[in-house]
């Protein structure tokens, strides 16, 4: 194998574990911990600098497979993340910043129809997480609930979504 070959399949497998691991940490969070405790408070940063990790490294794969704007997608996809994390606090979620993670994640998953290396079933299924997330924003500007179905339902949605993708680029290396 050489080094070059080595880095591609290393790169895949980290974006395989790490959004793997964003699904995992995420979901025992909000299984297992108690709501807005320490403890789930660092399995979603946990579970949210997974899926930073990973998106960065999916934009360097896909565009060195000359999915350029797949790529570009993936790194919105890294920001909209970012956000995520950065509305975790050590003892709190500030929902300000948590509901605008759909500003980048909308033409993020809207690029995403771009990338050939997915079926297009898989890029169609980007407007899932779309519709919750747009759902969370609204009701927040109306006045409801940040913590809610849709909420939930966005992040489990982006999720699986971000695991299958990862299985895509697992079986195209």
């Amino acid at each position: 194998m050489t080094r070059g070959a080595w880095e591609n399949q290393s790169l895949v497998a980290i974006i395989a574990v790490c959004y793997a691991g964003n699904l995992l940490f995420g979901w025992w969070g909000y299984i297992l911990a108690d709501p807005g405790s320490v403890v789930q408070l660092l399995l979603f940063q946990i579970g949210s600098a997974c899926a930073v990790s990973a998106s960065v490294m999916a934009a360097r794969y896909t565009g060195l497979r000359g999915q350029h704007v797949a790529a570009s997608a993936y790194i919105l996809l890294g920001i909209t993340h970012g956000i995520s994390l950065g509305a975790l606090g050590r003892t709190s979620i500030n929902v300000d910043r948590g509901m605008t993670m759909v500003m980048p994640m909308i033409p993020a998953l809207v690029c995403m129809f771009w990338c050939d290396l997915y079926p297009k079933w898989l890029r169609a299924a980007g407007v899932v997480p779309i519709a919750f997330f747009t759902l969370v924003y609204v009701n927040v500007h109306m006045g409801l609930p940040y913590y809610s179905w849709p909420l939930n339902a966005g992040y489990a949605a982006l999720q699986i979504l971000e695991v299958v993708w990862a299985v895509y680029l697992v079986k195209d290396w």
